[in-house]
């Protein structure tokens, strides 16, 4: 059974090398790593959820959708395979499956501080902004040294109107993780809800220039600029998030 071991951990090193990839936005990288995972064991839960968050990345949804069901098919047990499932059911505009999946996952896996922070924001999505209060404070109860728990806690609290709060808490996720654009996002926002303009839009300038590709940001900045009257750089940034996400309504 000795190489029966050695190839999991091969496999796990190779999965959790494509998670990484993933991470840092290589997603042609990632996919071929998973390929070759899935290549020594097709039924691998965790290599099919994987490739199904990827096709989300690339706007696959429905592709995305049907793998995700395959990884939970494989292991019915598996937290990873439910979770995959919540982002495909999302993208598919399917939010109470998503949030269904979501605390089947936490069931799974209770104490994933990065799963009950994906359950605050769907349920901030729908307007449950108690409930992702408490599942944000959750998160940050389990793991507070991740950027992402804090961050999520912050926009629950910019939701409630607590943006003193909601301040505090971004500055200190900023602090764990200074690339992550979405901190600095948060901040913005609640600079500028307490009438700080100048100081918010820097936040937002930040942001952008973190993750030059979001959409979201964009049209946020766009709408700072347009507070300040700075008409055409406003313009600038709405066109660019509407060639960066069509379909985004905002």
């Amino acid at each position: 059974g000795h190489s029966r071991n050695q190839r999991a951990v091969e496999t796990n090193d190779r999965l959790k090398e494509a998670e990484y990839l993933l991470s840092v936005g290589q997603a042609d990288e990632a996919r071929a790593v998973i390929k070759r995972v899935l290549a020594d064991d097709p039924d691998n839960s965790e290599a099919l959820a994987l490739k199904s968050i990827i096709a989300i990345v690339q706007n696959d949804n429905e592709r995305a959708l049907e793998l995700a069901h395959q990884a939970v098919q494989h292991d019915n047990l598996s937290a990873p395979a439910r979770l995959a499932l919540s982002y495909a059911q999302q993208a598919t505009f399917d939010i109470d499956a998503a949030l269904a999946s979501v605390k089947q996952a936490i069931n799974l896996d209770p104490l994933n501080a990065l799963i009950w922070a994906r359950l605050s924001e769907l349920q901030m999505s729908v307007g449950e902004l108690d409930q992702a209060l408490e599942s944000a404070q959750e998160a940050v109860n389990l793991n507070p040294l991740i950027a992402k728990t804090q961050t999520v806690l912050g926009f629950a609290y910019l939701l409630k109107i607590n943006t003193q709060t909601a301040q505090s808490i971004f500055h200190e996720a900023i602090l764990l993780d200074q690339a992550d654009p979405m901190p600095r996002l948060g901040l913005g926002l609640a600079l500028i809800r307490e009438g700080q303009l100048e100081a918010g839009r820097i936040e937002l300038e930040i942001a952008a220039s973190l993750d030059p590709g979001n959409a979201l940001i964009r049209s946020y900045l766009g709408k700072a600029y347009f507070e300040e009257k700075r008409y055409s750089l406003a313009e600038t940034q709405f066109e660019l998030a509407k060639a960066l996400d069509p379909h985004d309504p905002t």
